[in-house]
């Protein structure tokens, strides 16, 4: 007879004892969540590899191409715990994108493309002259970053808008 009142005990003093402010920890984050919704292929890309991040925040890069590689880049889902605001991620990246040692690049329009907020880029890499997709988005509460470069030719930025829709289609 005192087992069961012993056991009721110590359920209600496990119970008693739980910080009900604490986040659950019930099943995978919600940063594994989104990278399990990034299809595997979309609008003529195929998903490739995958790359754990540290910068700009701890994450994952997808690699995504066409099948002839015309139009290349990734999707970064990045872990981020501090407040952000998708518009101020995306300036972010954008300067990112813009500069380097052998690239040009300038800003020449502001879609919205689904969920993401992004910015059309022209210039060149070296000599060659490249447009540039580049988005970012907040799903899930973590910052979801697009990225598609390819060579200035026809209307491959259509189809580069295209995959950024079907992403965050998937990822809603």
């Amino acid at each position: 007879m005192r087992a069961p009142w012993c056991v009721a005990l110590a359920l209600a003093l496990t119970a008693c004892a739980t910080d009900s402010s604490a986040p659950p920890t019930a099943g995978p984050s919600t940063a594994d969540a989104l990278l399990a919704r990034l299809p595997a292929s979309a609008g003529g890309f195929q998903r490739g590899g995958t790359t754990p991040l540290t910068e700009p925040s701890p994450g994952t890069e997808v690699a995504y191409a066409t099948a002839n590689r015309a139009i290349a880049g990734y999707v970064q889902v990045l872990r981020r715990s501090d407040p952000f605001t998708a518009e101020a991620e995306l300036r972010r990246f954008v300067t990112e994108a813009s500069t380097g040692s052998s690239r040009r690049m300038r800003e020449r329009a502001q879609p919205s493309v689904g969920a993401f907020s992004c910015a059309e880029l022209d210039g060149t890499y070296g000599r060659q002259a490249v447009e540039s997709l580049a988005c970012a988005g907040a799903f899930g509460g973590q910052l979801v970053r697009l990225r598609l470069t390819m060579v200035r030719r026809g209307e491959r930025m259509a189809e580069a808008r295209a995959f950024a829709e079907q992403v965050s289609a998937a990822l809603r």
